[in-house]
């Protein structure tokens, strides 16, 4: 008999947050969920940035997958679903590091990665022997099917093909996730199911979900080799520290790589220092992002402020680098100590942690006493950053009007902190779909020319640094 399941992405009420990101491509990991789902049973996703739940819902099993920002929705919507004797199973990176919390909100817990636990948690609830807890091992990723789009609406995302070459992360950056994860927790997918899986989406604009698509340099060579004669675009993640590898960049561009979000995560060599970020060299910031733009492909600059070594001039000199830099877009966060991570025990130890209301962890608020900034300055200066950084000023100062890609680099701008803001104030009137259109024109490849380094590299910024 078949069940009628519902699969929930619980939204967080942020204070301030960019929601557009949540338009461009849908929850991977209940994708995958509905992939691993016999097929007698109905799926249905509810993605909440979307639309909320309905609390009148028609379902035999609910699923609610939640990060900490959005335990308080999700143990709400828990809540709501049992006392109308919905069964609700919770699982998410929250639910990892916190499953005896979740389940007082829950009948059962899945805990790590789905793929070894989802059929055998459906059949022992067909059979009514659902347990409380189901502790997921990690598969290799060749046993982890491609994710289920038939269920996700065509105009409900701007992106239509969100592969992952790898799962987990090869650093260990305390303030990650992926650090509460046992180690080694990399692992790799064969190119062939990669490709397989690309060219079963003919679509122009890829959006690989990896943490570093390139940390396996072997492996992005041949990814890369092979996604050329596809002609294809893509959008990715990586380290700075790529751009120390020409050729590896190089061969990228040919490969179709038009966007990377990068992970500075700050201009203070001691700040990296202090969360075991050490593959990122300030000093090599600047040459590297030159690089990057060489090959026309634009730079998205993540970067977190509260580090034990950041006083009131971090916010300062970070605008000031990537506005120096040219970053097309750059994303702020307050650092926030997830539970279980190695950030939040040190923290807990040294009884800097003072709010412990999940909600408030959406990388906005400070939630723990900074070293050398007060709870306010911390929070000002994060707000400060963003006014700066995407100020009209700052913007024609980064998009560089005299050269070519300019219009792509101006509306990435305007979608991201200007446009966007009064599309949701009017209520998402139109299906992100629609917009498909101008983000592909967004993706299209400009031809640009050399940036001389003396461009970049003042005599100032190249013998003190950004941290001084």
């Amino acid at each position: 008999m078949g069940l009628k399941i519902a699969l929930i992405f619980a939204r967080a009420e942020l204070r301030r947050g960019t929601r557009i990101k949540h338009f461009m491509v849908p929850p991977h990991g209940l994708q995958i969920l509905s992939a691993l789902t016999p097929q007698q049973h109905q799926v249905t996703i509810i993605d909440e940035y979307h639309h909320l739940a309905d609390p009148d819902l028609d379902a035999d099993l609910i699923g609610i997958s939640i990060w900490t920002a959005a335990a308080g929705r999700g143990y709400a919507l828990a809540d709501h679903y049992r006392r109308r004797g919905i069964p609700v199973i919770l699982g998410g990176p929250h639910i990892w590091v916190c499953p005896e919390e979740a389940l007082t909100h829950a009948d059962s817990v899945l805990v790590g990665e789905a793929e070894s636990s989802w059929a055998r948690l459906l059949a022992d609830f067909q059979a009514g022997e659902l347990k409380p807890r189901y502790d997921s091992q990690p598969l290799p990723l060749d046993e982890t099917p491609a994710p289920d789009w038939s269920i996700i609406h065509p105009n409900d995302y701007i992106i239509r093909i969100s592969p992952s070459t790898t799962r987990g992360c090869a650093r260990s950056c305390d303030f990650c996730y992926e650090s509460c994860r046992p180690k080694p927790n990399f692992r790799q997918r064969s190119l062939d199911k990669v490709l397989a899986e690309i060219d079963a989406r003919p679509y122009p604009v890829i959006a690989f979900l990896d943490n570093d698509i390139t940390v396996n340099r072997n492996f992005a060579r041949q990814l890369f080799t092979a996604l050329i004669p596809r002609k294809r675009r893509w959008l990715g993640m990586t380290s700075i520290e790529l751009a120390n590898d020409e050729d590896m960049l190089d061969l990228m561009a040919r490969s179709g790589c038009r966007s990377l979000f990068v992970g500075f995560e700050s201009v203070i060599p001691e700040s990296l220092g202090e969360v075991h970020k050490r593959c990122n060299r300030v000093d090599d910031y600047l040459r590297n992002v030159r690089r990057i733009h060489e090959r026309a492909i634009m730079v998205n600059g993540s970067f977190v402020f509260g580090f034990d070594h950041d006083d009131a001039r971090v916010f300062e000199n970070t605008v000031r680098f990537g506005i120096e830099a040219r970053l097309e877009t750059a994303t702020f966060t307050v650092l926030t100590p997830y539970p279980g991570t190695t950030l939040h025990k040190r923290l807990q130890a040294e009884g800097r942690i003072f709010d412990r209301d999940w909600s408030h962890y959406d990388t906005t608020r400070a939630v723990f006493r900074p070293q050398r900034l007060s709870v306010d300055e911390l929070e000002a200066g994060y707000f400060e950053a963003y006014r700066r950084f995407y100020s009209w000023s700052s913007i024609f100062e980064r998009c560089r009007p005299n050269e070519p890609g300019f219009a792509q680099r101006l509306f990435l701008n305007m979608a991201y902190k200007r446009v966007e803001p009064v599309y949701g104030l009017l209520g998402n009137p139109i299906p992100a779909g629609w917009l498909r259109f101008l983000f592909n024109w967004y993706a299209a490849p400009y031809q640009m020319p050399q940036v001389k380094e003396v461009e970049l590299l003042t005599p100032e910024c190249s013998r003190k640094g950004y941290g001084d």
